[in-house]
This record gives structure tokens, sequence and C-alpha cells, in this order.
């Protein structure tokens, strides 16, 4: 009897070991997966910088017609998987690249945007940014609860950092996806995750709009 209740106590010490093992190993993967996409978007952004250069000109008309299209921005062709901002929560300690899709692999390893007709920061239209919660390689959404009305967030993009400011919370059926559709005269920001920690009957939308345009 002895022998037995030792051998179970070595077999669960065991797994517990394993467990241990595979969790730090699987957190230590993820952090490399974030840091190297960090590093792409700040070569994505440096390279955008030495792409716009002013150019001189005397053709008024030119330049109108360049001020006009500037104005009205358009959707930018994207592939799932491509790096499209860094999102800083400093509140919940986040600082994290945002990738375009909310495929489960890539929610898997960090934050993915809602594929949308609109870019984010533009008046009248809206974005969103979906995470898991209480994911067992990384925090990502887990604290996301915890903003309040007035909490200030960034979105940095490879053109500007924008400011958003978060003005309602919703807990929502995950149908319910007008909780994410665009308001008039705002630049709407959502950020979207499932409710409560380990359920997927819930959405929790934290919805945000521009302050500093």
């Amino acid at each position: 009897m002895k022998k037995t209740g030792r051998y179970i106590g070595n077999v669960l010490l065991l797994a517990g070991v394993c467990l241990l093992v595979w969790q730090f190993v699987g957190t230590k993967q993820t952090g490399e997966i974030r840091k190297q996409q960090l590093d792409a978007f700040a070569n994505l952004k440096a390279e955008a910088e030495t792409e716009v250069q002013p150019q001189k000109t005397d053709n008024q008309e030119l330049l109108k017609k360049n001020d006009e299209a500037a104005a009205t921005p358009k959707v930018q062709e994207k592939e799932i998987g491509d790096l499209v901002g860094v999102l800083s929560i400093p509140e919940i300690d986040i600082h994290a690249p945002v990738s375009y899709g909310a495929t489960p692999n890539i929610l898997d390893h960090g934050f993915g945007a809602i594929p949308s007709r609109f870019e984010p920061g533009i008046p009248g239209g809206s974005y969103a940014i979906a995470g898991h919660q209480s994911h067992v390689f990384g925090q990502f959404f887990n604290r996301l609860d915890e903003l309040q009305k007035g909490s200030q967030f960034e979105f940095e993009t490879v053109n500007e950092t924008q400011k958003y400011e978060i003005y309602e919370t919703r807990i929502v059926f995950p149908e319910e996806v007008e909780a994410i559709a665009e308001e008039p005269g705002i630049a709407k920001l959502s950020l979207v995750t499932c409710y409560p920690h380990n359920s997927n009957k819930h959405r929790l939308v934290v919805m945000a709009k521009r302050v500093d345009n």
C-alpha cells in the first residue's frame, strides 16, 4: 500500500514538473514571437518614413489633388498575418504587436485586427482588435475588464500614433456584432475578448474613440 502511494505521488510530481516546463517553454516562445513582431514592425515603420518624402512642385492643381487624396484614405490591401500596428495600454501592462486577421493561429500568439472596410483612426469608421483571455502562454487581454470609462491607450500604425479614450464597455453574445459597428462623428476602436475568464459564452467589448485628431 505504501509503495502504491509513493508511486502515485512520484507520478503526480513528475506530471507537475512536466506541466511547468511545458508552460515555461510556451511562454518563452510567445515572448520571442512578440519581440520578433515588434522588431519587424519597427522596420516597417522606418521603411514607410523613408518612402514618404516631400516633392517640390509648382503645379498647384497637383498639390490640391494630393491633399484631397490624403483627406480620404482608402483601406490598404493586406494579407492575413500582416503586421498593422502596436497596441499600448500601460494601465494593464500591454505593449504588443497587432496582426491583420483574427484567426485561431494569430490569436494563439497575440492580438488580431478584425478585417474591416475602415483603416484605424478614421472619423465615422470602426476598427476592432481581438485577443484571448486566460491564455496559457500569455496574458493578452486577461486584465481588459479592469479598464474604465475615461481610460486611455494608444495604437501605433506605420504612419502615426493614435490616442483613444474609452467611453463604454459592454458584455454581449458573440453574434451581437453591432457592438463594434461604426458610430457617426467618432473614430472608433474596440477591444474584444471572450468573457468571463475561461469561457467563450459572451464577449467583452471595450469601445473607445480617438481623441488626438
